[in-house]
């Protein structure tokens, strides 16, 4: 029976990708024994009954059939570049686990995008009793956490909720040094943690002309998911995440990110990422206002809240 992990990870790596060739060794087939004979067969006996155990497995738990998908790389990677042009609200919840680093946390969201975005996300972590919190009400960011009860409010930057893009330009080009640049949209909600789910840019750079694949499409959580299969062929990348395939469930109408699964060379998942529910239509109320209790105090003051480079770069 094949070992499997799950995983989840948060903060990930986009870099300049790398290819790799390998070489096959051919051997001439030397004459057989006899105890080499009996041998192989006993291997051939033990893999013809393995096969049986998994074609029983399998159908006592058959495969989820994919349709055929009519979206093409290029459309879907467009619409996750620019996934908060495709919704004016959005709440739910995924899962996430960084095994590299320890981290296993649920992340709750609400998140307005359009002319007048804000943004409120709880997190939770599941192996320790710590509880964290940001929040945008359209003019400051907060940064909580409850379990310490402190915090900090900063004015939030203007320049970063009335940034545009020219989305006919290119998102990835190489500069002079021949490096990968990759340009990215500020979040006008800064949504925080959600944006890996919410507007998953980052991911959408991992996909390029040679190294993935549309399996198709399949129904997760009410929705149409683009079923995506690719290759790291960012080594730097693949050696951070511990993996050397990824497999993503794209939203077919907004680019959301639905699941994220990565596996390493023996087929085992070590990363992933499994949003638990989510809503399109529910128009959130706790964002109106913020303000935390009254006994939590403030460790840095006002001052503004330019958006940092991300820690997937």
């Amino acid at each position: 029976m094949k070992k499997t992990y799950s995983v989840i990870l948060a903060t990930l790596l986009v870099g300049s990708g790398v290819t790799g060739a390998y070489a096959v060794t051919s051997y001439a087939e030397s004459p057989k024994t006899e105890v080499a004979q009996q041998t192989e067969a006993e291997q051939q006996t033990e893999v013809e009954q393995q096969t049986e155990v998994e074609q029983l497995t399998e159908a006592v738990q058959p495969k989820t059939e994919l349709t055929p998908s009519t979206t093409d790389s290029k459309s879907l990677q467009e619409k996750m570049l620019n996934a908060i042009d495709n919704y004016q609200y959005i709440s739910g919840s995924y899962r996430t686990i960084l095994t590299p680093i320890g981290v296993d946390e649920t992340v709750e969201f609400e998140v307005q995008q359009g002319t007048d975005p804000r943004s409120r996300v709880l997190v939770q972590s599941n192996t320790a009793n710590i509880l964290r919190e940001t929040a945008f009400d359209g003019e400051y960011y907060w940064n909580v956490q409850h379990d310490k009860k402190m915090y900090k409010k900063a004015k939030a930057s203007k320049q970063v909720a009335l940034a545009s893009i020219d989305k006919k330009a290119e998102r990835t080009f190489k500069n002079e040094k021949g490096e990968k640049v990759f340009v990215k949209r500020p979040d006008p909600s800064f949504s925080s943690l959600a944006k890996d789910v919410i507007f998953p840019q980052d991911y959408a750079f991992w996909l390029t002309p040679s190294n993935h694949k549309i399996l198709g499409e399949e129904k997760l959580l009410e929705r149409t998911a683009v079923v995506v299969e690719g290759k790291h062929t960012d080594l730097i990348l693949a050696e951070k995440h511990q993996s050397t395939h990824f497999k993503m469930w794209i939203d077919q109408e907004t680019g959301v990110l639905l699941k994220l699964e990565e596996t390493n060379d023996k087929d085992e998942v070590t990363n992933s990422i499994e949003v638990l529910s989510i809503d399109f239509n529910k128009r959130a109320k706790k964002m109106s206002t913020f303000n935390v209790p009254d006994d939590y105090f403030m460790t840095e003051k006002s001052g503004s809240n330019d958006e940092k480079p991300s820690e997937k770069e």
